[in-house]
Order: structure tokens, then C-alpha cells, then sequence
């Protein structure tokens, strides 16, 4: 909990009664808080983890099997108490102060035992369910708003849980981290049994996770020299925007914004085999470029051919921002996994801007010089991924974080979620890189068969999620089905696959892998009507 010199104290955590400390909430923090949907009781970010139990199964009884399920929950229990106690962040809430106007983040450790047991069975809840679990996931709309943990069972499908957390406390890294950590607890206390020892509440306190400012070191006030940097690069990404043919993809829905939309997730994952093709072609194109700037440039071309044909070609452009990740630049100790349950992590102050061309009809048109060429664009987004990249904990990326944060948070009286007529459905994407190195496959008794992490998307939007795990490429998208189809959405996922496979020569899509190639070519067909 130390903090520099440089911050006020409204930002450090202090006790202000018996057993409960708060602290003001800052700008990265604040985002969140105003991105969280009416009804709901935080903007969540998620961990999942689907995994098998390698305990022995033959000649085994059916009470031998109960037995064996209940050791399985009774793990993971004591490894959910144990890994709020290691990250008490996880069971802070964010209250509004009336009395001096603005929001403070609050943490309260346990009086009694009574109050113990009821957060335990308020946040860890087990779910037995006869559909897949991310179909009992993408049926929910639970409003939470303290970390809770999902432990969902099938008798189809491996056990899986999700770790569902508000993200204004953790974030894609983090909450992955907080996956990793569950497990090394829940193999502990399987190994263990009743002599597995649990954490004694009082004095977790210690350590309460610092916000982005203090972890990264973030002066409380900004130069004049600094001030005027952001608003150069404000007017900047203010042109890039600036364009007549900005990128979304269409609404697959007619929207109605009397229901209450679902968020759901779907993915498609790419064999262990054609993975490595992939990696392999992607560093054919130039020195540096990486699969996340390849599926960048995909994803835009996919827009592209979405939009409207007319007779003669027209240029439109895709502009989105990266999320960076904070956690390598923070002090010591906050660089670590111990500080997981925080959200260390900014939004590029740059903008990028691709420029596409989606050809016309007309015969002169179809005759036009192809620009939307993938190296070409995955060489742009390369660079484009340097030059905003931290070079150190001093870069502009990191000290501007605060202001960044503060230009996208709505203001209080308004929705961050409300949508034009017609919608405009942004897509974003985001890499979470390779997942296994986050996240470890086995952990004694468990061995983890898909693990991923996902936020979601603001009002209509689109979010799109990057990773490899297990040696497969995944590639996934959250979205509102008040706005979007679920097969529409499937569909465009094939989509950028299918852009990346004729971009990098690799070939037709396998329809055994789950790409809709039906519905792409069903798509096309709808364009030219």
C-alpha cells in the first residue's frame, strides 16, 4: 500500500473506521465506473477457465464420483476465500461520496464469521447446467457488483469457471493472473484436504492494490508542456476521424432499445498446426510484424467488404486505439502478479487510421490497382504498434494515461451506451497475446483445457479479442444481441480468417473448424441485391 510522495492522500488508502479503508478513485478507475450499464452493478471483465480433474476414474463408484465432484468444489472454494485474502481489492466496492461529490473505492474486512460466510455464498456460486457452460454464460444477465466466481458444471461438458470481476479493479492481464493464482490454490487444497490451511481476515489489508497513478508513479498535476502534448495529439486523432467512410460493421438486428440486450460471446479457433503457418507467414512479411498486426489489418479489410457497393470504387477507413499494457512499466512491487486485482493498463493516446478502398461495380472500377493489400497494411499497423509502444516508465504513453482516460469517460448525466438511428457499430480489437504464458495448462490434480478473458463492448459496438492457447489461435467477439445476430457475428469471424488465409497464402478456410464460409459467401450475395 506505500505510495509515492508525489500523490495526495486522496488517492492512498487510509483507515477510516474500524476495519475499513477507502481511497479516492482516479481517472482509469472512473471510466470504468461510467461505462457501467443502467441496471448493472459494474462493467465486468472476465476470466474463464474450462479444465479436467485427472483424479483416478476407473472401477470408481458413483459415491466414489460424488465424492470426487465435491473434493473438486471444496478445492476451489478454499482457493477463491484464499485468493480474495492474497488480493482483498477483488471485495472493495466503488461508493459515491455525497457529502464531497465524487467516488471513492471502499474496502471492509470480515467483524465475524457470519459475515464471512454470507459473501462467500454471494460471490461463489456453482451452477449445474445440462447446456455447454458458455451457453448458460451467454443466457445470463447477472448484475454483480463485487468480484464473484462462477463454478459451472455439465454433464456434457468439462467444468468450467468464470471469474467475473468489475473491471474498474482488474483487467484483461490481471484477471488472467487471478486465474492463474486460483488454480495454484484450488491444486494445494486438493492435494491438502482438511489440513489445507486458511488465511486468517484482519490484517489482508497490507495489501490493497494502489491505483494506476501511484503503481506507475503518475504525477498529480501535469506541465503546461504535457498539457498542450495531448491536446496536439487530440487535434490529430481528431482528422483521423475525420473521414466520410468510417468502418463499422452493420447492424444485424433491428435495434430495440426497450429489451434488455444480452452481451454474448462467441469464438473460433484455428489447429495447432495452421497456427504455426500462420506465425510462420506473418514474419515472412517483415521484420516485427506479429500476428496482432496481420488480424488488425484483417479485421479492417473484413469492414470493408461489409459496406454498401456502388458503381464506382470509394474510400472508407478503419481508426481504432490499442490497449497497452501498464504492468511491465509499474514499480516495484506492482509489476507482479501480487497486484493482479488492479487495472494497470491505458489506451493509446494515438489513433490509428487505416485507409481502404472498397471497390465499385462498374467495370472501370473492378479494373482499379487492389489497395486493401494485407502485408501492406499489417506493415502500417507494425508501425503504427512501435510508436506507441512505452519506451520506458517515463513515456507519454504512461503519464498522459490519466488525461486519456478522463476524454473518454461520459459525462454523468449522460449514457455512454446510448446509439445512433441507425446504429454505428464500432469494432475493436484487442490481443491478449499468448494466454499460455499467462496462464500455466497444468496445476497438479487440474489441467486446464481452454482459458480466455473478455470485456465487453460500449453500446453497439463490437469487441473483438485476440490470444493464443494451447498453441491455437483464437479469435472471439462479445456483442449486444439487441444489435447483432449471433450467426451474423460468427460469420464475420470467418470473415477476417478468411482474410488472413487468402492474405498470407495460406488457403481456403476448413469448414471442420467452425468458419461459417456459408454465411460469408450468404453476405456477399446480400451486398450485391
Amino acid at each position: 500500500m506505500a505510495s509515492p510522495d508525489i500523490q495526495p492522500p486522496r488517492f492512498q488508502w487510509e483507515r477510516s473506521g474500524h476495519g475499513i479503508w477507502e481511497r479516492d478513485i482516479e481517472e482509469c478507475e472512473m471510466f470504468y465506473r461510467g461505462a457501467v450499464r443502467k441496471g448493472n452493478g459494474c462493467f465486468p471483465v472476465t476470466g474463464c477457465a474450462s479444465f479436467v480433474s485427472n483424479s483416478p476414474k476407473s472401477g470408481v463408484t458413483g459415491a466414489q464420483k460424488n465424492e470426487g465432484e465435491h473434493g473438486v468444489e471444496d478445492a476451489i472454494r478454499k482457493a477463491w476465500i484464499t485468493l480474495c485474502y492474497e488480493h482483498p481489492t477483488l471485495r472493495s466496492r466503488g461508493e459515491y461520496d455525497e457529502a464531497k461529490g465524487r467516488w471513492k473505492r471502499v474496502y471492509a474486512t470480515f467483524n465475524n464469521e457470519d459475515e464471512q460466510k454470507s459473501w462467500l455464498n454471494s460471490t461463489f456460486k456453482v451452477i449445474d447446467t445440462e447446456v455447454s457452460p458458455l451457453e448458460w454464460f451467454n443466457s445470463q444477465t447477472i448484475c454483480f457488483e463485487v468480484s464473484t466466481l462462477f463454478f459451472v458444471r455439465s454433464n456434457t461438458h468439462h467444468p468450467t469457471i468464470f471469474l467475473r470481476c468489475p473491471h474498474d479493479i482488474t483487467d484483461g492481464v490481471g484477471v488472467l493472473q487471478l486465474v492463474n493464482q486460483l488454480f495454484n490454490h484450488a491444486t494445494r487444497a486438493h492435494e491438502e484436504r482438511a489440513n489445507y490451511a486458511m488465511p486468517e481476515w484482519g490484517n489482508e489489508h497490507t495489501k490493497l492494490s494502489p491505483c494506476l497513478r501511484l503503481a506507475a508513479a503518475i504525477p498529480e498535476s501535469f506541465s503546461e508542456a504535457q498539457l498542450e502534448r495531448f491536446k496536439e495529439i487530440q487535434t490529430q486523432n481528431g482528422a483521423i476521424y475525420n473521414h466520410p467512410g468510417l468502418l463499422s460493421i452493420p447492424s444485424s438486428c433491428s435495434a430495440d432499445t426497450s429489451k434488455h440486450g444480452k452481451r454474448q460471446r462467441l469464438s473460433l479457433s484455428v489447429a495447432e498446426a495452421t497456427t504455426e503457418q500462420i506465425l510462420r507467414k506473418c514474419k515472412m512479411i517483415a521484420s516485427g510484424v506479429s500476428v496482432t498486426h496481420v488480424f488488425m489489418s484483417a479485421l479492417a479489410m473484413a469492414l470493408s467488404e461489409l459496406q454498401p457497393l456502388k458503381e464506382e470504387s470509394y474510400p472508407v477507413r478503419y481508426v481504432n486505439h490499442s490497449m497497452i499494457n501498464l504492468r511491465p512499466y509499474c514499480r516495484d512491487p506492482y509489476k507482479s502478479p501480487k497486484h493482479a486485482a488492479a487495472a494497470y493498463h491505458t489506451v493509446s493516446a494515438q489513433a490509428l487510421g487505416i485507409d481502404l478502398v472498397v471497390p465499385g461495380s462498374s467495370s472501370d472500377a473492378k479494373n482499379v490497382v487492389q489497395v486493401n493489400n494485407l502485408a501492406n497494411l499489417a506493415i502500417q499497423v507494425r508501425d503504427y504498434y512501435k510508436s506507441v509502444r512505452p519506451a520506458s516508465s517515463t513515456d507519454e504513453q504512461i503519464i498522459l494515461a490519466p488525461l486519456m482516460f478522463k476524454s473518454l469517460t461520459a459525462p454523468p448525466d449522460s449514457d455512454p451506451h446510448a446509439v445512433s438511428d441507425p446504429p454505428f457499430c464500432p469494432v475493436a480489437l484487442s490481443s491478449l497475446g499468448n494466454v499460455s504464458s499467462i496462464v500455466s495448462k497444468s496445476h497438479g490434480t487440474f489441467e486446464l483445457t481452454n482459458v480466455w478473458a473478455a470485456s465487453e463492448p460500449i453500446g453497439a459496438g463490437v469487441a473483438i479479442f485476440l490470444g493464443t492457447w494451447d498453441g491455437k489461435i483464437g479469435l472471439s467477439a462479445v456483442f449486444d444481441t439487441r444489435y447483432h445476430d449471433a450467426g451474423y457475428i460468427k460469420g464475420f469471424l470467418g470473415r477476417i480468417m478468411n482474410c488472413v488465409y487468402k492474405g498470407l497464402d495460406i488457403g481456403d478456410l476448413p469448414t471442420s473448424e467452425g468458419f461459417l464460409v456459408e454465411s460469408i459467401e450468404h453476405e456477399k450475395r446480400k451486398r450485391e441485391e
